[in-house]
């Protein structure tokens, strides 16, 4: 993974700079219970990348302000971060924030330790993608269009926009299934995509199967993700 902490030091804080920062960072969908400077009630993080976050609080932050942000349940140092933007929607605040601070400080706090949970530090998150892909595992199944099921697998990794499935057979590109999956503790899924690769893992001697939603971002999948961002 590219060392975006140290690019930011030849950068000024432009919206434009942020907005294009931002565009090349993978966002991890979640939900952490963090502390922050100044806030008595604690706040929500909903997606966090290398080069910042998106957090839900009960309150507004004023932009450009600098806060020290506490990660709960992660073990590590607290991170300073400075607000970009604040909007309400509905009773509750959002905020963009871009950490701030040097390289040994963000290797140290609990922002690293998060993200290699989730995935970001093992390289299990597919940067290239247009939508990040989250690892999941799990038994799932392939139906065809009509909802019958033609074989039992493995969910490897989830995104808005596809899978990774491991199948004990193969299945020829363009053909158009349905993932499913009914795990107990889990959002159900049934979504409706073609195959759009498929190669044998020399390992295991299956298949692996990657597909392609036909809608993007349903709400059963976000709901699938925010589970997994729990775990």
């Amino acid at each position: 993974m590219l060392n975006v902490f140290s690019k930011l030091r030849s950068f000024l804080l432009g919206q434009e700079i942020i907005e294009a920062e931002r565009r090349r960072a993978v966002r991890i969908p979640c939900r952490i219970k963090v502390g922050m400077e100044g806030l008595g009630a604690p706040a929500t993080v909903l997606n966090i990348s290398v080069l910042g976050l998106r957090v839900e609080i009960s309150g507004r932050l004023r932009k450009n302000t600098v806060l020290a942000i506490e990660g709960r349940d992660y073990p590590g140092l607290a991170l300073s971060a400075r607000v970009i933007w604040c909007q309400q929607r509905n009773n509750q605040w959002l905020a963009g924030m871009m950490f701030v601070g040097s390289n040994e400080e963000k290797n140290v706090s609990w922002v690293k330790t998060a993200l290699d949970k989730l995935g970001a530090g093992q390289n299990r998150v597919k940067e290239r993608r247009a939508h990040v892909r989250v690892p999941a595992e799990g038994i799932a199944y392939l139906a065809n269009r009509a909802g019958d099921r033609l074989c039992e697998g493995q969910l490897r990794n989830l995104g808005l926009g596809g899978a990774l499935f491991l199948s004990e057979v193969g299945i020829q590109a363009g053909t158009s299934v349905r993932l499913q999956s009914d795990v107990v503790g889990r959002p159900k899924l049934d979504e409706a995509g073609t195959v759009r690769s498929c190669r044998k893992d020399v390992r295991s001697q299956h298949f692996l199967v990657g597909l392609e939603f036909s809608d993007t971002g349903t709400e059963p999948v976000r709901k699938f993700l925010r589970q997994l961002g729990r775990h």
